[in-house]
């Protein structure tokens, strides 16, 4: 049976939460039975508690299940409670008592592995990447993968493949390039057209360019790929720049960025990277410094590892003038 929300959930995990909001709103089911209606309606619950996460509305978020009592959506209120404190986060996340309250309760909701509470899992293992515990959310997301090995129910595939991407995605940033693509393959033998595999399927291409520079010639084909089935977004269209960057493309890395720039201004990623592109292209470090500090100003991943670099700068440098 198709997905009612195959473009409600691609949109989602792209970070295309306006319209996966839109998509998931405007979604019917033709279903008679009273179970497959609730269910219906639960997922679509669920998607749209999501993307309003994803859009900042955790607040919203937290107020609307409140008085929710089902596993999963207890789940989703937890995840938009520990979005809202990551992304206003201004020290150290191991020191961060909201963060480190939710990601317990996230983790200790999907000890116990049961096919209804996938979901959870898949929460909680997005959560333990979010903080840099890349072991435990690889650990915690193999665990379920290997107890439902043998599963072919569609809800608990689309699911998997979820768990797959945080393996992928751990497994880079832990430099296990060549295990990163066995899974892949894992996926690819699952379902080679998902938009998941072909996202996942690009960015171990962006890692394994070191090595080959069609690496990065193939990923730039599956981040357009994914634009031209998807539409433009945020991740695709970074993603993308990142490719043309490595392929020495900076003209069109540029162009790329500021679509994106129009799309939702401020990003930090697409700062970032803009500030990469001025400074290869000799731009000078006036419009070098411009991208950088608008980055650094915006919260995320990246201005916090920024602002850590320099903070750890400074004190280097005081140190050494103290004892010079």
């Amino acid at each position: 049976m198709a997905d009612p929300f195959y473009d409600a959930r691609n949109a989602l995990a792209l970070g295309n939460y306006h319209q996966a909001v839109a998509e998931a709103s405007g979604t019917k089911t033709d279903a008679r039975k009273a179970e497959d209606i609730a269910a219906f309606h639960a997922e679509k619950e669920v998607l749209l508690a999501l993307a309003q996460t994803g859009l900042g509305q955790g607040d919203a978020v937290v107020a609307q299940l409140k008085a929710a009592t089902c596993p999963i959506l207890v789940a989703v209120r937890e995840w938009a409670v520990f979005c809202s404190a990551m992304k206003n986060l201004s020290g150290d996340i191991q020191s961060d008592p909201v963060i480190c309250m939710q990601l317990k309760k996230l983790t200790e909701a999907a000890e116990v592995i049961d096919p209804a509470r996938t979901q959870i899992a898949v929460l909680a293992a997005a959560a333990l990447l979010a903080v840099g515990d890349n072991a435990g959310a690889l650990k915690l997301s193999k665990e379920w993968l290997n107890d439902q090995r043998h599963s072919r129910e569609n809800s608990l595939l689309r699911l998997h493949m979820e768990l797959r991407v945080i393996v992928v995605e751990a497994l880079l940033r832990m430099g296990r390039t060549e295990m990163a693509r066995s899974e892949v393959k894992a996926m690819e033998q699952a379902d080679e057209e998902s938009m998941l595999t072909v996202l996942c399927s690009g960015i171990t291409n962006l890692y394994e360019g070191i090595k080959t520079k069609e690496a990065y010639q193939t990923a730039l084909r599956r981040f357009k790929e994914l634009t031209m089935s998807c539409g433009q977004s945020v991740l695709a269209s970074n993603l993308t720049a990142l490719a043309q960057i490595q392929l020495g493309e900076y003209t069109e890395a540029e162009r790329t960025l500021l679509d994106v720039l129009a799309m939702k201004s401020g990003d930090s990623d697409t700062t970032a990277n803009l500030a990469v592109i001025s400074a290869h292209s000799g731009k000078g470090l006036d419009s070098t410094g411009l991208y950088t500090r608008q980055a650094v100003a915006t919260s995320g991943p990246w201005s916090r590892s920024f602002s850590a670099a320099s903070a750890a700068l400074d004190a280097a440098i005081e140190e050494f003038t103290a004892s010079a």
